[in-house]
């Protein structure tokens, strides 16, 4: 390389440098971080930075995020993932690395990314699938096991959008919108959603924390701010007809207040409002199932009347 171009090169990478806010040397607790390249990610307004000590490892863990990905951008917080033998580390700036087998790496760095979201997002963030339906939403909540991901995939054969199968941002107008990591699929489901059956064949395995294994597939629904029309709280089933009861206004509150995550401790008034204006309006019921394609039925009919 002449030095012309060494010099090019070089002010292009202190430009992007300068853009995502890491002119300082990024570090882990371990020490000096190797970068090699890295992504800037938009979730849901709030920037990381995540730098890859090499193009491998951002070929290997970038595939199921790529759609987050925008131009160099100031961080809000940034993210180090660093290879060393047959393991892969992930760390937040300054912070301790986390060591895991290549299979584990992908559900790492959602997990430090999600952190991220936490510490710097202004919204209350719910556990909960969201769906679109005709300008309004379908909010899914439920214990987990309950069935979220792999009924929120499968209404999109029912006509719904998949908006997320995870988190929910809830402003304190009471609208909601979608964090829009990659759907998560279970083992067990992959064999029940047909309209997706290519896609999960094609996608790759990993390994969660909890020792399950899952694929990750791409969202169908445009990320925005919507009024929910629905609420639904799962109940399944091992066996049994699926059907939508009716579910009084202080129970859904609970099962509200019980998927949300707002920063504090406790929660504020305003976090009461903001749930107070996400359910003015809407219709909400208990969906008890243990049959997918029944589940879809009803739950397109509950929609349907309100």
């Amino acid at each position: 390389m002449t030095s012309d171009a060494a010099a090019e090169t070089g002010g292009g990478i202190l430009l992007d440098l300068m853009q995502i806010g890491a002119l300082e040397p990024l570090s882990t607790t371990s020490g000096p971080a190797r970068v090699g390249c890295f992504e800037t990610l938009d979730l849901a307004s709030v920037h990381v930075v995540v730098a890859f000590e090499d193009e491998a490892l951002r070929a290997e863990l970038m595939p199921c995020f790529a759609h987050l990905a925008v131009s160099p951008h100031r961080g809000d917080a940034h993210l180090v993932v660093q290879r060393e033998g047959d393991r892969i580390g992930i760390a937040h700036r300054d912070g301790d690395m986390d060591w895991v087998a290549p299979p584990e790496a992908v559900p790492l760095l959602k997990i430090k990314m999600t952190e991220v979201v936490f510490d710097h997002t202004h919204y209350i963030m719910l556990h909960a699938a969201l769906l679109g339906r005709g300008g309004r939403c379908l909010l899914l909540l439920g214990d987990a096991g309950a069935g979220k991901s792999t009924l929120a995939t499968a209404l999109e054969s029912a006509g719904f959008a998949l908006l997320s199968d995870d988190i929910v941002l809830l402003s304190h107008s009471g609208e909601v919108s979608a964090l829009p990591f990659p759907v998560t699929l279970k083992e067990g489901s992959w064999s029940l959603l047909d309209h997706r059956r290519a896609e999960i064949e094609g996608a790759g395995q990993h390994l969660r924390p909890d020792a399950l294994h899952v694929r990750y597939l791409g969202l169908s629904g445009e990320a925005g701010w919507k009024d929910v029309g629905w609420v639904l709280k799962l109940d399944r089933q091992q066996e049994g007809p699926a059907s939508v009861s009716e579910l009084s206004l202080a129970d859904t509150f609970s099962a509200l207040l019980g998927a949300a995550w707002s920063g504090d401790e406790t929660m504020s008034p305003e976090v009461f409002e903001a749930m107070a204006g996400c359910l003015h309006g809407a219709r909400y019921g208990r969906l008890t199932y243990s049959d997918l394609p029944r589940a879809l039925i009803e739950v397109s009919r509950f929609c349907e009347k309100g």
